[in-house]
């Protein structure tokens, strides 16, 4: 019985990733994050645990990195970075895991060079969604290059709007890396939360 219910939930976890997955191949052309901000979004999310890993940092000093619960509000979430050298290469990794019985990467893994992406935005949905979510999170940090020979200090919240129009429910970690030519860390971040919709199925195809 239980390997039954567990390759239902596999079937239906794949079903409603295809679908996720259409928002941006159908829309290579047209997806654009700012014109759907402000679109209602059928879940909630809730941030439950930030982590600053791979520290201490070789070409940075990681100052503070916590996550701030409210009571009936969203969680704050803050980081404080001194980055003494400046940079005409950054490497912006990125990778999205679903949780099913154990953290798979879902959908988003990509890296872009991110002084070059600044110069030149290519057309591509999944760069423009990263960009879109980063420059909204991390104003400071999002900024033609050179990177660096400064302190960032960024407090924000993970919004809804943050989030694709239609997303499975349940746990989720991104995980952000920034680093330099040479492969070394300059900042590297693991984010879990949750997403939570109305009903199990309803949550993976009611979209």
């Amino acid at each position: 019985m239980a390997s039954v219910m567990r390759y239902s939930s596999e079937v239906i976890f794949i079903f409603g990733s295809l679908l996720w997955l259409s928002q941006f191949r159908y829309a290579e052309n047209v997806y654009n994050y700012e014109d759907q901000k402000n679109i209602t979004r059928p879940f909630k999310i809730h941030v439950h645990r930030m982590l600053c890993i791979e520290t201490p940092y070789k070409e940075s000093i990681l100052l503070e990195c916590r996550l701030i619960f409210r009571r009936n509000q969203r969680s704050l979430l803050y980081v404080s970075l001194t980055v003494p050298r400046a940079y005409n290469y950054v490497l912006i990794q990125f990778r999205l895991h679903y949780k099913f019985t154990t953290y798979k990467t879902f959908l988003i893994d990509g890296q872009t060079e991110g002084c070059a992406y600044m110069r030149n935005q290519k057309n591509d949905p999944i760069l423009s969604y990263m960009y879109g979510v980063l420059k909204d999170l991390l104003p400071s940090v999002v900024q033609p290059c050179p990177y660096g020979n400064t302190t960032y200090s960024e407090m924000f919240e993970l919004k809804e709007e943050h989030a694709p129009l239609s997303v499975p429910a349940g746990e989720y970690r991104m995980d952000i890396r920034f680093s330099t030519r040479a492969n070394v860390t300059i900042f590297s971040l693991q984010l879990f939360f949750a997403i939570r919709r109305k009903g199990i199925f309803g949550s993976m195809l009611e979209w």
